[in-house]
């Protein structure tokens, strides 16, 4: 958690269900260290978002949940995006299934796609510094297929939502010489 700023989180509704953006619950030295950490995974092109899309793959890094545990600093980055996952989906029971860091540079190709149904997303935006100019703001769909949310990928900013609502993640922009990282807790739920 992060005592030295406040903790933030805004409510949003999109159909029937809530999307909660947690701001603050990091302090801004964890978010740097864990951004070294992150951007020098061994990352493969070996992700995709939907079987009619699966020529296009993505550089993910595939985290072994059980080894998560293993060091420190992730499980207690891991620990805190869990507990405040559970707190927000509200009595639902929820196994963690899979998480995957994502690594978008400019010119990447993100299509619509849906995670586990039924389930919930956690998205963390793991660089630690991030311009508006720099774009790549995930996108979130109605049932109507139009583009409802943008969210920017600020730095250490948590997105929880039901992972039957269709998204997309943001390509930076070209005046983005890094890539996107960000981190997919993907959660089944009972």
């Amino acid at each position: 958690m992060n005592p030295d700023n406040a903790l933030l989180v805004h409510e949003r509704r999109l159909d029937d269900n809530s999307i909660y953006i947690v701001d603050g619950l990091f302090r801004p030295d964890f978010v740097r260290f864990l951004h070294e950490m992150l951007k020098a995974l061994p990352f493969s092109l070996s992700d995709y978002d939907t079987k009619a899309t699966k020529g296009v793959r993505h550089w993910k890094h595939e985290f072994a949940l059980e080894k998560l545990a293993a060091n420190p600093l992730l499980k207690s980055w891991h620990d805190a995006i869990v507990m405040k996952t559970a707190e927000l989906s509200a009595g639902r029971k929820l196994e963690l299934a899979r998480v995957h860091c994502n690594n978008q540079p400019y010119g990447d190709l993100q299509h619509t796609h849906q995670d586990i149904v039924p389930g919930v997303t956690a998205v963390y935006f793991a660089n630690h510094e991030w311009d508006e100019n720099w774009q790549g703001e995930l996108l979130l769909f109605d049932r109507r297929g139009e583009p409802f949310y943008a969210v920017a990928p600020k730095p250490g900013r948590l997105l929880v939502f039901a992972g039957d609502i269709p998204h997309r993640g943001g390509v930076p922009s070209r005046a983005c010489y890094e890539p996107r990282l960000s981190v997919a807790f993907k959660f089944a739920a009972g």
